[in-house]
């Protein structure tokens, strides 16, 4: 804030911003002006704007490096010079508050997610995939059809061998929210279990046929999602969804189903993660543009849900010591360790790890849905998950020594 004074003042009077700044972090910023092609002219208005943003965020993520014993390392990213507002729309979405549940959990899952089978202590298969060079979704708050078409995308590439990039764009011009649930539609949030139940219902074309432009359009694919209010109460219930004989999506893409998991469960997430494939998860990433590489553990019990994500593997990190799940996120390959992050995982953390997320109408609430939700993991992960269901053509058992 003080920084933020300055500069206003530094405009009134012709104070040298250069006074109020360190000179480390001048010369850091016009070197990430000249790394990421940024137009702002020195002794502007936007130029002293976006130095103070810059400088506020390098001093914070010094303060984090300074931390005896910690996890991550936090510098300057490509996000280094937005607005708390532009940083937002980097985010628009998360998951799906239930209007009934409120603080309960959910129903059990598909017998398939629960079996006993012994799961290995690393798998990180899923990040071999084509799909995992990742995607920048922009200054539109569409990670929830970005999300979704990436989960897609990679059960495609393990069940059908199919390298075809899909069209979040298409979810962003049709998946209609009429409940506001994750925001307002489109470039100002929605949920991946909406475009979910729009692709089992209508299919989902690919990339090439309409290409992502990150910007609202009109639907021109002829399959506007109608989603009645009940159908948007059921898809907030953990269970599975199977297709229908109508199901585009079945006979175009070879989805028969998606299934919520239950809230706030460790287990059937893991499993889901290792016997189908990635899954599409809600998080709180209110601090992650500071993020560079490591194991994360900056987010509050108290997490604001607020983003989705694709998490697509699990491990030990042998050198900190500590457990992670691996995430691919939606802000381009220059994000943290080449398009992913790292979360703190642990395996009783749906006990150890669990807060109340007191604003879900910010990012995880439908209209006339709760006041407060009950969240777990690091970050809220293992709050409001989803995965499609896939089978192979050739009806084998999919390969996960990929």
């Amino acid at each position: 804030m003080k920084l933020i004074a300055a500069a206003i003042l530094s405009l009134v009077t012709g104070v040298s911003i250069e006074e109020a700044v360190p000179g480390n972090h001048i010369a850091a910023f016009h070197s990430f002006i000249d790394q990421h092609g940024k137009n702002y002219k020195k002794g502007t208005h936007e130029y002293f704007k976006r130095l103070t943003i810059f400088s506020n965020r390098l001093h914070r993520a010094e303060a984090i490096n300074s931390r005896p014993g910690r996890l991550w390392t936090a510098g300057v990213s490509p996000l280094a010079d937005l607005t708390p507002e532009e940083l937002s729309q980097k985010k628009g979405w998360a998951g799906f508050a239930s209007p009934t549940r409120g603080m309960g959990r959910g129903t059990r899952s598909s017998v398939s997610l629960l079996q006993s089978t012994q799961l290995p202590d690393q798998f990180l298969n899923w990040t071999k995939l084509n799909v995992m060079k990742g995607k920048d979704q922009g200054g539109c708050g569409s990670c929830w059809a970005v999300t979704a078409a990436t989960v897609l995308e990679a059960h495609r590439e393990i069940y059908h061998r199919k390298k075809e990039p899909l069209s979040a764009q298409q979810l962003v011009n049709c998946v209609q929210n009429p409940r506001n649930c994750g925001g307002s539609g489109g470039c100002k949030g929605a949920t991946v279990e909406l475009a979910m139940a729009y692709t089992l219902k209508h299919g989902l074309s690919s990339e090439a046929e309409v290409p992502y432009t990150g910007t609202d359009q009109d639907c021109q694919s002829g399959a506007v999602a109608t989603l009645q209010l009940t159908d948007q109460d059921d898809l907030a219930d953990a269970g599975l969804r199977r297709a229908q004989g109508d199901s585009r999506g079945f006979h175009s893409l070879g989805i028969h189903g998606w299934e919520k998991l239950p809230e706030n469960e460790y287990l059937p997430l893991m499993r889901a993660l290792y016997h189908h494939g990635p899954v599409a998860v809600s998080v709180s990433a209110s601090s992650w543009d500071l993020y560079m590489n490591g194991i994360f553990d900056y987010c509050d019990k108290n997490a604001i849900i607020d983003h989705a994500v694709v998490l697509v593997g699990y491990g030990r990190d042998q050198q900190l010591g500590k457990k992670y799940w691996t995430i691919l996120n939606s802000w381009g390959h220059g994000f943290g360790e080449k398009g992913m992050i790292r979360l703190l995982r642990d395996d009783k953390e749906e006990e150890n790890w669990c807060g109340v997320d007191n604003q879900p109408e910010l990012g995880t609430g439908c209209d006339g849905g709760p006041s407060a939700v009950r969240v777990c993991g690091m970050c809220g992960i293992l709050y409001d998950t989803v995965v499609p269901h896939f089978t192979h053509k050739n009806s084998s058992s999919r390969v996960i020594a990929y």
